[in-house]
Formats: structure tokens, C-alpha cells, sequence
């Protein structure tokens, strides 16, 4: 058992002995000394956090080393949910299946305590809002945004869309195992893209496209609250936008919500 041992842990110490070599000009701040399936077993703590192992077996000491854990981490994540408008007479009702919301953002991980992170992301994020009325053509006017009846056919689909490149900024609190975690902050994006399409169906039956090849009078800055929520590996997001999503005096006021799942 004990030769098992040793040939199991020279494994590590294959890759940790160049680093070992290092610990030996840092200070020592712990020393652990116990004794284990018949070995002798040292635990050197230095001040930076790394662990040096030591045990001896048949007279020979072999050593290897448990770097500290990163401060910081990073990952490409995926926001896939919803889009909904807060309440507003002046604006028609959309479906949540095809309203989709998506982001693909860079985020950084910045470990600040055991129970305390910092998440930082840079990203770009696509509204998508399909009307529920599919008769009504989204139409721009010198005066605003306008949603009218369409006259020469049969709608099919009626759809607004707007894409942004944002930053966010989210402190998160979790539990001392990290199955749970609860994070409140912020973020701020920048239009990049954004457009109207109409589908409909003429009088023959035959199926046409519409696009109107402009913003909308979307916002070009959006800015607002960000919540998430993470149990074991299921993490969930919900943004709400602090400003109007169309511009003032262009269209509804109204603010726009997002939420859904994070995709790590």
C-alpha cells in the first residue's frame, strides 16, 4: 500500500518539484507535522497561500506542491431568455415565444473573499420583441415609431430588434461551498444594430418580406439593474433597463425586461 502511495503521489511531485524549488525563499507561516498509513507526513503553509507536502516512505522524502488558487477566472457565458416592455397603453402586446433575448458575454471572475466575487463582463446582447398581433406593421415615421394595420395582405410575422455591446459589473455573495450564489448590479450598453421585419402573405398566397433597415428609434444607451441566482451548476439572470427603451418623444415609454438562464 505504502509503494502504491508513493508512486501515486510522485506523480504530483513530477509536477510540482520545479515549484517547489521556489517555496524555499518564501516564509512559512504553518507547519503541519502527523502521521498516516504508516508515513510521515509534513504541511508547509507560505505566506502567498501555496502548500508544500512532504512524506517520508522507506527512508526516501518526497515533496510535492499545491499552488495557491486563482484570484481570478474567466469563461464564455450565454444569456438565453425572454423579452417583455413594462405596461403601456400605447403599445400592443408581444409573445414571449420569439421575443428572445440572447447575450454572449466575456465575463472575469475576481475572487475577493471566500464567500464575496466580483464579475465583470463585456459583451453584446440582441432585443427581440415579436408582436402578438401579426397584422400589425411597425413603421417609421418623421414623428415616432407607429403601429399600424397592414392593408395589402395577411401579416405572418411582425418582429423588432435591436443589438448592443455592454459592460456589466455584478458583486455576488455565496455560500462557503459555492452552491449558492446571489449577485446584484449593473451594466450599460451601447446600440450597435437594429431593425423591423413584417412577414406576410399577399393575395396569390405568396409569402413576402418587409424590412425597415433603421433603429426604430431604440435607444442608443441602455442602462440598468442586473440580478442573478446560481444553485449547484443552474444559474438564472434578470435584467431590467432604468431607461426608456425608445427614445423620448419617439415612441411608448416604456422599459425594457429581460431573464432567463446563463449558459456556462
Amino acid at each position: 500500500m505504502k509503494n502504491f502511495l508513493a508512486t501515486i503521489l510522485a506523480i504530483f511531485m513530477a509536477s510540482g518539484w520545479a515549484f517547489a524549488q521556489e517555496t524555499e525563499s518564501k516564509s512559512i507561516v504553518k507547519t503541519k507535522e502527523f502521521s498516516m498509513l504508516g508515513m510521515e507526513w509534513t504541511m508547509n503553509k507560505f505566506e502567498d497561500g501555496t502548500k508544500e507536502w512532504n512524506f517520508e516512505n522507506d527512508q526516501e522524502t518526497k515533496t510535492f506542491v499545491k499552488p495557491k488558487p486563482s484570484k481570478f477566472d474567466s469563461d464564455l457565458n450565454i444569456d438565453l431568455g425572454i423579452n417583455v416592455w413594462t405596461p403601456s397603453d400605447d403599445l400592443p402586446a408581444t409573445k414571449a415565444w420569439g421575443s428572445w433575448n440572447v447575450g454572449l458575454n466575456w465575463v472575469g471572475d475576481w475572487k475577493a473573499a471566500k464567500n464575496f466575487h466580483l464579475k465583470t463582463g463585456i459583451g453584446v446582447s440582441w432585443y427581440n420583441y415579436k408582436l402578438e398581433n401579426r397584422n400589425l406593421i411597425i413603421e417609421k415615421s418623421p414623428n415616432g415609431i407607429e403601429f399600424n394595420e397592414f392593408t395589402n395582405g395577411v401579416g405572418t410575422k411582425s418582429k423588432l430588434s435591436a443589438s448592443y455591446a455592454n459592460l456589466s459589473l455584478v458583486p455576488t455573495l455565496m455560500t462557503s461551498n459555492q452552491k449558492v450564489r446571489i449577485g446584484l448590479g449593473g451594466y450599460a450598453g451601447l446600440r450597435i444594430g437594429g431593425r423591423g421585419k413584417f412577414v406576410y402573405e399577399d393575395n396569390d398566397g405568396d409569402k413576402n418580406k418587409i424590412f425597415e433597415k433603421s433603429n426604430l428609434y431604440a435607444n442608443n444607451l441602455r442602462y440598468g439593474a442586473r440580478a442573478e441566482i446560481g444553485i449547484g451548476d443552474f444559474d438564472l439572470y434578470f435584467n431590467y433597463d432604468l431607461n426608456s427603451f425608445f427614445e423620448e418623444g419617439r415612441g411608448p415609454e416604456t422599459n425594457a425586461i429581460s431573464f432567463g438562464i446563463i449558459i456556462n
